[in-house]
């Protein structure tokens, strides 16, 4: 007669970033729950491993609650400039603009110019050693343009009304990150980088309203309505400062 035995799989809660559904870790694998874009998520990360792409996880499939299945990446997550180190700036972009010229022209890019992450945050970033190595959290990649990718990291890596971050750093910050990626239009990057400050406050404001969400997710959307604009007030008056240093 055959014993069978339930093996018991530790899962180890992962924290950090501004993501509120569950996510743990599996010995070397990190297990979602899927969502809306998963689907088309596991293509691009398909793709990515087949070229050899470096800076992301690869995807292993679905576990048997329905769970997206991705590798650990080993690293942190980071918030302020003195978490990262010398070069850290125009890593990150670099990694950007190698993910754009992958997908740029391929059939997951559509109709428009490439694949872009969606949200390429140093939240959504692993570093080590103070060196980005990975984007992760995948579920708002989609087809889009290069300007809003970048613009989004532009501004969630380099701008931060919090933390006392001297305006003439940030603006090296993101003169790095500008250079890492590549030639680019400066007074078109600070004016997507606004649009899309705007856009996160409108969207994280009709969340806080929405009362079917639950009390933590409101929260979460008040807090990220206060760091867009306050993020975004700062960049309006700080303009010349940031556009003197993109020129240099």
């Amino acid at each position: 007669m055959l014993a069978w035995h339930a093996e018991l799989v530790a899962e180890d809660r992962l924290t950090g970033g501004r993501n509120t559904r569950e996510v743990v870790r599996i010995g070397e694998t990190v297990r979602h729950t899927r969502g809306s874009g998963a689907g088309f998520a596991a293509r691009v990360l398909t793709f990515l491993e087949s070229i050899g792409f470096a800076h992301a996880p690869r995807y292993l499939g679905v576990d048997e609650r329905d769970r997206d299945i991705l590798t650990f990446i080993p690293g942190c997550t980071t918030d302020h400039p003195s978490q990262r180190g010398h070069g850290a700036y125009g890593m990150g972009g670099r990694i950007l603009r190698e993910l754009h010229d992958a997908t740029d022209g391929h059939a997951l890019a559509g109709t428009q110019e490439c694949v872009i992450h969606g949200d390429p945050g140093p939240f959504n970033t692993i570093f080590r050693q103070g060196q980005p190595v990975a984007l992760i959290d995948w579920d708002s990649c989609r087809p889009g343009r290069r300007l809003e990718d970048l613009a989004y990291m532009s501004w969630t890596w380099c701008i931060q009304s919090a933390g006392n971050v001297p305006i003439e750093h940030q603006a090296e910050h993101l003169r790095e990150l500008r250079d890492g990626y590549g030639s680019v239009e400066t007074e078109l990057l600070i004016d997507m980088m606004l649009l899309r400050q705007a856009e996160i406050a409108a969207s994280e404001a009709a969340n806080a309203r929405n009362l079917a969400l639950d009390r933590v997710r409101r929260q979460s959307a008040e807090e990220a309505v206060a760091w867009a604009e306050n993020d975004s007030a700062l960049v309006r008056g700080n303009r010349t400062t940031l556009l003197a240093a993109l020129l240099r």
